[in-house]
């Protein structure tokens, strides 16, 4: 018997077929940017497309500012980190002298990694390979058998390892650039450096790490993850079940004071929000807390408020807010201080650590409740992070579907300004975009700017 062949018709009407033709390398085509007639949309390809993702690693996190560790996870000499500017193993370590440097986590030898471990203590470091060693700022000091290897001699210098271009650090927040023509530090940070100080500066003695992290992986692409950050959009739908859980857990425990888990901020209309475009892609949402006194910090008011200023410790301890760096940390000041590091896998492929951050001399009490607020909420065993990681999930699923191609970021056009309000006036700084309340999409404008600018340098 003669098998059919199968025979679909489509009944499309007037719906477009996708446009399956290549972009090349104009990727300003992937950002439709008619803000000025009401309407901003970014192509769906940019989220799984492997060519764009292998330029985002070359021009965007191999040719700018990376956040790469926090001072007090280097605080001793020969303390060491290691972690990723884009597709390149690096270490951020503490010299002998007490200078922040960088290397390439590379044996000039044969490439092998010179760290067996994230993190750790070491004044040399020896490749497990072949026994190269080198010192903490990457001088070369010794070849295994290198007399039988080069008995004429060597010259070590010239293995020595591969510094960074650029290492800077901000308030204890360290960053570092494989290009050494990055601007200077403070001007990529610009506008977010007020956002910084806010939490840099929430103890005289300065911010720690506390020990232990949580390192998970999100199918999705990287963007996705850093637009989750600012988007109070999706947190009445995604976090539901997180805002009545902790509104029971009060009610039952008739919680006051720290004990309190804050969640005005899920209840829209019930407190003041906003979102700013700070420039260079940096951006961060704020809420006004309905509780301040459920904040750690408010304990340290009495400290605090004679060295700030009323409007610093306002914005301090009144309101809880989402920083984004760009393109890859937010600093988040809510329920609990975290830093949550951004690294691209693949297109479709994001690792996330996060790292609970704390002011120093804080009490027993207010460091338990730091702790305990911050596994509630940002841990993978937490109520909101398994939620976030679905949603995103599902996105990054949904923009396969290239009959629909294009996202709009139009929500909130008709509202949006420029410059500063009467919240940040005092700041010192000028936004170039804000809008209220916080769940309008023009956050992410500032983002995709950025990103099409970067896409389309030389580098």
């Amino acid at each position: 018997m003669t098998k059919k062949a199968a025979i679909f018709v489509y009944f499309a009407g007037d719906v477009p077929m996708p446009d399956t033709s290549r972009f090349g390398t104009n990727y300003a085509t992937l950002v439709k940017d008619r803000a000025a007639e009401g309407s901003f949309s970014i192509d769906r390809r940019m989220y799984d497309d492997p060519d764009v993702y292998e330029t985002e690693m070359s021009r965007i996190f191999e040719a700018t500012w990376i956040y790469v560790a926090h001072e007090s996870q280097i605080s001793k000499p020969g303390d060491y980190f290691w972690t990723e500017i884009g597709r390149q193993p690096v270490i951020i370590n503490r010299l002998d002298d007490g200078r922040i440097g960088g290397l390439i986590n590379a044996c000039s030898h044969r490439g092998a990694l010179l760290t067996p471990t994230r993190q750790g203590n070491a004044r040399i470091f020896v490749c497990r390979y072949h026994g190269w060693t080198f010192k903490s700022d990457g001088d070369c000091i010794r070849i295994k058998d290198e007399a039988i290897g080069y008995p004429n001699g060597i010259d070590k210098s010239c293995f020595n390892l591969t510094p960074l271009p650029r290492v800077e650090n901000y308030k204890g927040f360290i960053f570092a650039s494989l290009n050494p023509d990055a601007p200077p530090l403070a001007e990529h940070l610009g506008d977010s450096r007020p956002f910084i100080d806010m939490l840099a500066d929430q103890s005289p003695d300065g911010m720690e790490v506390l020990p232990g992290s949580s390192t998970y992986i999100v199918e999705c692409n990287w963007k996705l993850q850093i637009e989750n950050g600012v988007d109070g959009y999706h947190v009445g739908i995604v976090h539901r079940n997180f805002a009545q859980t902790v509104r029971r857990r009060n009610e039952l425990n008739n919680a006051s004071g720290m004990k309190l888990t804050e969640n005005a901020r899920f209840d829209p209309g019930t407190v003041e929000t906003a979102c700013y475009d700070l420039g260079h892609g940096h951006n961060v949402i704020w809420s006004d807390r309905g509780a301040p006194e459920a904040a750690p910090l408010y304990e340290a008011k009495h400290k605090l408020l004679p060295l700030v200023g009323e409007e610093k410790w306002k914005w301090m301890v009144g309101r809880g807010r989402n920083l984004l760096i760009y393109p890859n940390v937010f600093l988040m000041d809510q329920s609990s201080t975290q830093i949550r590091v951004i690294r691209p896998l693949s297109p479709s492929k994001t690792e996330i650590k996060v790292f609970c951050i704390a002011p120093r001399g804080e009490s027993s009490e207010a460091r338990r409740a730091r702790l305990n607020k911050f596994r509630d909420f940002f841990l993978t065993s937490g109520l909101a992070t398994p939620d976030d990681s679905v949603a995103l999930e599902d996105t990054q699923a949904g923009v396969a579907g290239r009959l629909a191609q294009w996202s709009p970021f139009d929500r909130g056009m008709a509202t949006a300004s420029v410059g500063a309000d009467e919240h940040v006036r005092e700041l010192e700084i000028d936004p170039k975009g804000r809008n209220t309340p916080w769940d309008l999409e023009t956050i992410f404008l500032g983002q995709y700017r950025r990103w099409a600018e970067l896409m389309a340098a030389d580098r």
